[in-house]
């Protein structure tokens, strides 16, 4: 209860809606890991501020191809912040009625092992900062670039300064 943020995953859906539920009465943001979908994939979203789906996740929830259609039908659902990584093709934020989407910076890839990883911890990390859905999204995507453009889930984590540097800021 004295956390910033609490992420969640859909590892154990009950005690990750049970924790999403301490969290949020502390006033506390939730965000989530949805990579896979069941019959407890709809509790998770309700009960998180900020579901991160991975990319196949809103099309099987809503039947929509296309991630932007897909991401406004789950709107329905959800009134927070809907975030969906799409892999070398960037990742999507709706913040209201506004969707924002942002490339993911070209790379030599040699392995994309934990790249999702990053992405959520380098989302958390912009949104904890208050960055703007745009900002968020393209530290994001720069961070799970470079994660890629290295060997293993671990040894590839960059730190906030490269994701700093390969931003040229």
């Amino acid at each position: 209860e004295h956390a910033r943020l609490l992420h969640v995953d859909d590892v154990d859906v009950d005690a990750a809606v049970v924790a999403a539920g301490i969290a949020r009465r502390a006033g506390i943001p939730v965000t989530s890991d949805i990579d896979h979908v069941n019959e407890q994939t709809c509790s998770l979203i309700e009960a998180v501020t900020v579901p991160i789906f991975a990319e196949h996740v809103p099309r099987a929830l809503t039947g929509e191809s296309d991630p932007e259609r897909a991401l406004r039908r789950l709107r329905h659902r959800h009134a927070g912040l809907l975030c969906v990584t799409l892999g070398v093709r960037g990742s999507m934020l709706l913040d209201g009625n506004q969707l924002y989407h942002v490339a993911a910076p070209g790379v030599h890839a040699v392995d994309a092992t934990g790249a999702g990883d990053v992405f959520r911890g380098a989302f958390i990390c912009a949104l904890l900062r208050g960055d703007s859905p745009v900002d968020i999204l393209r530290f994001a995507n720069a961070a799970a670039a470079l994660s890629c453009t290295r060997e293993g889930a671990i040894d590839s984590v960059p730190t906030r300064q490269e994701v700093e540097e390969f931003l040229g800021r």
